[in-house]
């Protein structure tokens, strides 16, 4: 009886060893079939999953011999975390010492931009300008200074992580992470059960622990498994860590881990992987990470926000150092060297920086999204590089804070359209409705320009003489007698003051001389692309158009007649660097370059004597050229205007459309003087370039003919070459008495 009792609790126990090796079998191989699953949805080669796109400001170029405020020059450094030092700069690094200024550029390389690392010097003159050379004292046409980073998307989760490759993982870092996490595990299959025994000895002991679990462990946690501590998790932790050690090699598994191992917080988004840690902490590329600074992140590892602070962040790198020499990773030289270190860590940008940058961002990924999706543009880690100026994109959006109303301004480079600014709005935390871009507003007389560009073009001259009277025109049932804006009629005004001093009666007559259609043309030509009216409404500016577009359109007035689109994205990189997408300016001729100097000639005439002559009392120096608009009611206000270097324009408004008596020279314009005196210490005004083709007659102001004796205006206006005028004036009289009757004139 005992016999067979004996047998069958045998049989029972061999039952359960049966079941629980099933069991176990089983559970082995879901944990394998949910490990092969995890695996194979790695993105990008196996290197991890859910990378953030970067978006990137444009480099900045320095050319010989350019003058620019050495302020702003260091503060480009300072917000691309180059650190000041006494001495010679080593990479990173920059000395100013006035008036020259060292620095050890970090090089780049982009599809349309590059700079070779190494030492420059650049030493500012008496002038102002620049005088580079490079490091051997040779000369140099121009430096770069690498893109900044403006922002990154990770969508809903907020997690910022770049892909490291294997061959991207400096020796430092390498040995810095192994020492410090799993000194074994070069050695180990997964598990260390050495690691294990110690842990639970100092348990025992109530000693500080170093840890039990294996990079690989603590991998297969991150990638698998919840954080939750229990049994369960622990054991299928240790099983999928030998899993994973049979299915990848060491160099694969270490990479994943620094791809995705917490680095800490930037604010609401979360630092995943090592790259994005070096970046974030040292402002560097893991590449270029000195000893110090990669034992400085892998002593990190055990708790990020324990060591953000410089003194704790000390204590804990030099431990990882010292453990460093005892596993022989390093030398006692290497050793000193790195203690004697201290802990810099790159500047972190302000809040407001990046809500600086708000609706530059929203605008690009409204752009993109159509193209890539949303799934591609937020998880598969592009690099999406601008034309943005971070130092204009921040002083626009500062600019707007001021403006008691609504507003948006946009800053754009005239020769190749480059979107250097785009502020929407006052602030985008308030409001995300983009009014550069997605709002359509009547410019009012700021779309004039183009009727004076199309009177040129059809052989008119700035001398030419307009009715400036109050008439009526037909209308859609009822007639239309449009009035100038202060009620002030001149009679007969030339092209050039009609448009300085906005006359409404004037330009309309110059509208039905030239034709809608003409007119139409050329607003077209230089790039307004909103539907425009079959109305003399058009020559008024009552077509809807957008601040970017509006302002993009008066381009080829500033850069002798060739249309550039506007851009914001200049290139999209994939994960690993290939190129997606990088289009070229694209600029072409729309006016003759004689014509769109015409243009800059009378615009001028604006700033000086006519709507926009405020200007100077907002404390403008320098040659400008732009038109003021401002609608019915007051409801909207506008100022468009260049210089030789940097276009702008500014919207100031309702989102209601209420009627708030603004004017573009009041509302607009002070914005305008604001945004471009800053900007002038980076881009200063010079003389517009006059080109060929042009002819240059004393004229009588009142008849736009040649001068005689007795004209009591008189100025000198410029014509293309064969429109200027034979005929002397017929207004007044030539020679003695001439002379004798502007005399008399002037004595009465």
């Amino acid at each position: 009886m005992r016999r067979r009792r004996n047998a069958g609790w045998g049989r029972l126990g061999l039952w359960a060893a049966a079941c629980a090796a099933l069991a176990a079998g089983a559970a082995a191989a879901w944990l394998a079939a949910q490990a092969e699953r995890k695996l194979a949805a790695l993105a990008l080669g196996g290197l991890g999953e859910s990378f953030s796109t970067r978006v990137w400001s444009a480099p900045h170029l320095l050319r010989d011999g350019a003058p620019t405020a050495p302020e702003r020059l260091i503060e480009r450094l300072d917000r691309l975390g180059y650190r000041r030092v006494d001495e010679g700069p080593r990479k990173g690094e920059y000395r100013w010492s006035p008036p020259e200024l060292s620095v050890t550029l970090r090089g780049f390389r982009l599809p349309f931009a590059a700079q070779a690392e190494g030492l420059y010097v650049l030493r500012r003159g008496d002038d102002g300008a620049w005088r580079l050379s490079d490091g051997l004292g040779g000369p140099a046409a121009e430096v770069r200074l690498e893109p900044e980073l403006v922002t990154e998307l990770s969508g809903a989760r907020k997690v910022r992580r770049e892909p490291l490759e294997w061959d991207r993982v400096p020796r430092s870092l390498r040995d810095a992470v192994v020492a410090a996490e799993d000194k074994r595990f070069w050695t180990h299959r997964g598990v260390d059960p050495r690691a294990i025994l110690r842990a639970a000895w100092a348990d025992a002991r109530r000693r500080d622990l170093q840890g039990a679990s294996t990079i690989t462990q603590q991998l297969t946690k991150n990638l698998f498994l919840s954080p939750r501590r229990t049994l369960t998790r622990k054991l299928a932790e240790a099983g999928l860590a030998v899993y994973l050690e049979l299915r990848l090699d060491k160099s694969r598994i270490l990479t994943l881990y620094l791809n995705h191992i917490y680095m800490g917080q930037d604010g609401s988004a979360s630092v995943m992987g090592m790259r994005a840690a070096a970046r974030h902490y040292f402002a560097k590329d893991p590449l270029d990470l000195t000893l110090a600074e990669s034992a400085a992140l892998a002593g990190m590892i055990r708790g990020p926000g324990l060591y953000r602070d410089p003194a704790a962040c000390r204590l804990r790198r030099n431990a990882v150092l010292r453990r460093m020499r005892q596993d022989g990773l390093i030398g006692p030289d290497a050793l000193e060297a790195a203690l004697a270190q201290p802990v810099v860590f790159a500047r972190v940008p302000a809040e407001e920086d990046r809500r600086d940058g708000a609706y530059y961002v929203a605008e690009v990924v409204r752009q993109l999204l159509p193209r890539y999706g949303g799934d591609v543009l937020y998880r598969n880690g592009l690099s999406i590089h601008t034309a943005m100026d971070p130092l204009l994109q921040g002083l626009a959006q500062r600019t707007l804070r001021g403006a008691r109303q609504q507003a948006a301004l946009v800053a754009v480079d005239p020769l190749d359209g480059s979107v250097l600014a785009l502020a929407g709005g006052r602030d985008y935390a308030q409001s995300q409705f983009n009014r550069a871009t997605q709002a359509l507003r009547q410019p009012g007389s700021a779309f004039k320009p183009f009727v004076y560009a199309a009177a040129l073009k059809a052989g008119l001259t700035p001398a030419t003489l307009l009715s400036d009277r109050p008439r009526l025109y037909p209308g859609d049932g009822r007639s239309w007698s449009p009035s100038n804006y202060n009620g002030v009629y001149h009679s007969t005004a030339t092209m050039r003051r009609a448009l300085a001093l906005s006359l409404n009666a004037a330009t309309l007559d110059l509208a039905q001389r030239v034709g809608l259609p003409r007119i139409r043309e050329t607003a077209r030509a230089c790039g307004v692309s909103s539907p425009l009216r079959d109305d003399l409404g058009l020559a008024l500016g009552a077509s809807e158009v957008g601040l970017l577009e509006l302002t993009a359109a008066y381009g080829p007035f500033a850069a002798l007649g060739r249309r550039a689109a506007p851009r914001l994205v200049t290139a999209v990189l994939d994960a690993e660097g290939a190129v997606l997408e990088a289009p070229l300016p694209d600029a072409v001729p729309v006016l003759d370059p004689a014509q769109a100097y015409l243009m800059t000639s009378m615009l001028s005439d604006v700033v000086r004597e006519g709507t926009a002559q405020g200007l100077s009392r907002l404390g403008w120096e320098g040659p400008a050229a732009g038109k003021t608009g401002t609608t019915n009611d007051g409801r909207d206000a506008w100022f468009v205007g260049y210089t030789s270097a940097l276009l702008a324009g500014v919207w100031v408004g309702d989102d209601r459309n209420r009627a708030l008596k603004l004017s573009g020279a009041a509302s607009a314009l002070p914005l305008w003087a604001a945004f471009m005196t800053e900007a002038a210490a980076d881009r200063p005004p010079e003389p517009f370039p006059r080109p060929d083709g042009l002819a240059e007659v004393r004229v009588c102001a009142e008849s736009g003919m040649r001068v005689r004796s007795g004209c009591p205006l008189k100025r000198a206006e410029l014509f293309l070459a064969g429109t200027e005028p034979q005929r002397d004036c017929m207004l007044h009289r030539g020679g003695l008495t001439g002379w004798f009757d502007r005399w008399m004139r002037r004595a009465r």
